[in-house]
């Protein structure tokens, strides 16, 4: 795959659900059980950022995505997804360090700038609010600058 953008994601759902009478996490594995009863092949991103600033991967990055058909991007964009709602309630910090690591990881491996890192909202044509409203685009900007400098 030619990786020319990082398209950053939220799942616009709560972090833990109910299953069988228990409290679990949403994590990379029900994400693709939720992908695939869509009928997808597999989870759309290729990596999720749990609350703790965990990444977890998903679909492997020799394949193209499904997160984002606006410009192209499953074929030329890595989709990275943060667990939670964030047109609700405000990423937490720890999350927001565990994606700049993996956008800096990424931007490294693929010789990829700043300006390669967007938001699914900020996509040419994508219709959506995600990352989220409460999602701090300023923040996260400021700190690949620190990161990369």
């Amino acid at each position: 795959m030619d990786w020319q953008k990082i398209v950053i994601h939220h799942t616009a759902s709560p972090i833990e659900v109910r299953r069988s009478g228990k409290t679990v996490p949403v994590d990379a594995v029900m994400i693709r059980e939720w992908h695939k009863a869509n009928g997808w092949s597999d989870i759309g991103y290729n990596f999720v950022i749990m609350p703790d600033g965990r990444c977890e991967d998903g679909r492997p990055l020799d394949q193209p995505g499904a997160h984002c058909k606006a410009g192209n991007r499953n074929f030329m964009g890595i989709g990275v997804c943060l667990v939670g709602n964030f047109s609700k309630t405000e990423v937490p910090e720890i999350q927001l360090n565990g994606l700049v690591n993996k956008i800096v990881q990424l931007m490294e491996a693929y010789k990829l700038g700043p300006e390669a890192v967007e938001l699914h909202r900020d996509v040419p044509g994508a219709a959506t609010e995600c990352p989220g409203r409460y999602f701090p685009e300023d923040v996260l900007k400021k700190e690949l600058e620190e990161r990369l400098t």
